[in-house]
């Protein structure tokens, strides 16, 4: 049977330093409300469950173009090039300034170059009311912010 070997004071630091540095990552994730340290961040969406008798909101995108309807488009990396958690952890960004959708439309239009133009891209949100656990009545669409070509 071997005996324990003790912790250098080097290695002791070092065990503690670490400790301190994953720690300062957690609160700052926490304190910041942002995933950018995953996992370190706050994953909302495991934090809280839904009301059975509340609403389910989805925020969506819808492309524009000359003449045509609204057409939803996906978000992810072969899309928008960015995933929809993302953008939702920015939401009170892009209301405040809608500029911030102009990347997301750029990267649409350069893996759609065969497609015309967007004219305007929406930020929007489908909003399923919930009785007793279940969607019951009409879906809400709500335009959170709207980008328009220039």
């Amino acid at each position: 049977m071997t005996s324990p070997r003790s912790v250098s004071p080097l290695g002791a630091v070092w065990r503690v330093l670490a400790i301190l540095a994953c720690l300062a990552v957690l609160v700052t994730g926490q304190l910041t409300r942002s995933n950018d340290l995953f996992p370190f961040g706050v994953l909302d969406q495991f934090s809280f469950g839904t009301d059975p008798n509340g609403q389910v909101v989805n925020t969506c995108l819808q492309g524009e173009r000359a003449g045509g309807d609204p057409f939803d488009i996906p978000f992810g990396p072969r899309s928008v090039g960015i995933s929809r958690a993302d953008v939702e952890n920015t939401q009170s960004e892009i209301v405040e300034n809608p500029e911030l959708l102009a990347p997301l439309a750029a990267e649409y239009e350069r893996r759609h170059a065969e497609e015309d133009p967007l004219t305007a891209l929406v930020l929007c949100q489908r909003i399923t009311p919930l009785r007793h656990g279940t969607a019951h009545g009409e879906v809400q669409f709500v335009e959170v912010a709207r980008w328009t070509a220039s």
